[in-house]
């Protein structure tokens, strides 16, 4: 059964951009942007590099390495009809100055970096 953990706080992001927390062994990019906060795989499915270090625009994060592209509100890979490249997304909540992301279980870490 999934529940919200709490990953972060609103004054752990920056202003625009991402933030990783690993959670477990998982990667998981924390955004935030005009339209809100957005969770999803920080890991890029091409070559691993991590997203939240990507630039964010108009709701897209770009891979810091090779400029991949993928929509922050639902994870989808913009430069080329495939799928299989997409990325999880993770419903968010906040709670006052709380971000809690929906995860399957309780973790046994959360690092933020």
């Amino acid at each position: 059964m999934s529940e919200y953990v709490h990953l972060a706080t609103m004054t752990d992001l920056p202003q625009q951009g991402g933030r990783l927390v690993v959670v477990d062994e998982q990667w998981i990019g924390l955004f935030k942007t005009d339209d809100g906060i957005f969770a999803i795989d920080a890991m890029c499915p091409h070559a691993g590099a991590n997203l939240a270090k990507g630039n964010v625009c108009d709701g897209v994060v770009a891979c810091p390495v090779h400029l991949w592209r993928f929509r922050l509100s639902d994870g989808k890979y913009l430069d080329a009809d495939a799928e299989r490249f997409n990325v999880k997304t993770y419903a968010v909540r906040i709670e006052d100055d709380d971000i809690f992301v929906e995860l399957p279980a309780q973790p046994g870490s959360i690092r933020l970096i």
